[in-house]
């Protein structure tokens, strides 16, 4: 199949792709993508790694703005902890893969392992203190 170069360069404009980026991503010789323009013919398999770098960045996108959803939902979900509690009770959960507010979840839950590892690893009165808070809140 016959490709032109004007409709690479024009896939390429559109979708905000350089052909340096192109060329680092596919591993293809800068030399070589911007030989195909004197040929005016550019090889299938170009347009499927194109294809490809502009899907894969896409989902890059669509997962970095998930990641930004979910941090502004935990910024604003503190449930009126300070930043030393809050330290605090993260300090407890350290090596897991519980977020901040799994564990908020898991005590307001009364989460019998939660509970169990917040009684062994903080002391009386700021277990009291983050306790109440959250029953409260």
């Amino acid at each position: 199949m016959e490709i032109s170069n004007i409709i690479f360069e024009k896939v390429l404009i559109n979708n905000n792709i350089s052909k340096k980026e192109f060329s680092e991503y596919s591993k293809i010789p800068y030399d070589t993508v911007a030989g195909w323009k004197k040929r005016n013919h550019v090889p299938a398999y170009a347009m499927v790694i194109l294809k490809d770098m502009n899907y894969r960045k896409k989902l890059d996108l669509d997962a970095e703005n998930d990641l930004r959803k979910n941090n502004i939902i935990i910024a604003t979900t503190n449930y009126s902890l300070t930043r030393n509690e809050e330290k605090r009770l993260k300090s407890v959960f350290w090596g897991t893969n519980y977020t901040t507010n799994d564990i908020i979840d898991g005590i307001k839950g009364k989460n019998q392992k939660m509970m169990k590892r917040i009684e062994e690893n903080l002391p009386f009165n700021m277990q009291r203190q983050i306790i109440g808070k959250l029953a409260n809140a």
